[in-house]
């Protein structure tokens, strides 16, 4: 995949939320979540790897469907003094059967193409087991060539299967820094910002004390499940990352989506809550089902800007 192939769109402004949307079935808790991650596990374990040998069509569609979204967002509270900072977002890469290496290692480095001074992944690396990521590992390793590193927060798939702590050292031993209820302090242009993750909001235990005893509040936040927004606005965090919806993964064209997996109907794009922004991307990679219609799969180059 190269800047001449390359497929992009813009993100127009964020959509105001008036904070009391929501969607009937809560998708974070009760028999629905519980059906949904047995699913995944046994469909990912125990299915699909007899039928990947045949039939594995997400690598073909990553090639030819993946879109790199731009926008550019002004959030209240962030520090006047920096440059404008290039986040490349990343999240749901859901290594696994459903892509090859090679193919995940082309895209990153045409990623890489564009620049950014920072690299953020907003979990769900794997699918089912945490070992997964390993045969990925040199793919993922130009990641950490922006000169602010990359790093990563835990999703809800990173608890399925194995053990999150040697899933954080597989990523150490590619340059990729997981930050889990803990924060850093970064230098860019003349100034600092605060980054900081929280962790996964149904299979993980965020831990906000913890987080804002680091560093203070994080200026850019890592959030693998957008129900977090509220919380973190409530907290004074100016602009949260997250994924996990896959935008729906399946959606009708100007359709609401198939699959929801937040309450607070916070499928893809750019929000806005008082003073705080939320980005939701729609993510790399693909689970359930080797498909996507309607919600290509996507990186989010985003350019954050201080107010005047």
């Amino acid at each position: 995949m190269t800047s001449r192939t390359r497929r992009t769109r813009q993100l127009g402004p964020a959509r105001v939320l008036t904070g009391r949307e929501r969607r009937w079935i809560n998708p974070n808790r009760g028999l629905v979540k519980l059906f949904e991650r047995n699913l995944d596990m046994i469909v990912s374990r125990f299915l699909y790897p007899h039928l990947s040998r045949v039939w594995n069509p997400y690598s073909w569609l990553l090639e030819r469907r993946f879109v790199v979204t731009g926008a550019s967002v002004s959030p209240s509270g962030w520090p006047r003094n920096l440059d404008p900072l290039r986040v490349l977002l990343i999240s749901d890469i859901h290594t696994g059967i459903f892509l090859h290496p090679q193919t995940l290692g082309d895209l990153v480095e045409s990623l890489m193409d564009l620049e950014p001074d920072l690299v953020a992944i907003a979990g769900d690396i794997v699918t089912g087991h945490s070992s997964e990521v390993r045969p990925f590992l040199d793919a993922l390793a130009p990641l950490s060539r922006a000169p602010l590193g990359a790093w990563y927060g835990h999703g809800n798939h990173d608890y399925f299967g194995g053990d999150p702590e040697e899933l954080r050292r597989d990523l150490r031993s590619a340059g990729i820094t997981t930050l889990n209820n803990v924060s850093v302090v970064l230098a860019h242009g003349g100034g600092q910002f605060v980054l900081g993750a929280i962790d996964d909001l149904i299979f993980g235990k965020p831990d906000w004390p913890h987080l804002l005893s680091q560093e203070g509040t994080p200026h850019l936040l890592l959030a693998h499940n957008p129900d977090h927004f509220y919380e973190a606005e409530g907290r004074g965090v100016p602009l949260t990352l997250s994924g996990h919806t896959h935008g729906g993964q399946i959606r009708f064209p100007g359709g609401p989506p198939i699959i929801r997996h937040s309450r607070f109907c916070l499928d893809e794009g750019v929000f806005a809550f008082r003073s705080s922004l939320l980005v939701v991307t729609r993510g790399l990679g693909s689970v359930g089902l080797p498909w996507r219609w309607g919600a290509d799969p996507e990186a989010i180059l985003l350019e954050i800007v201080p107010r005047p």
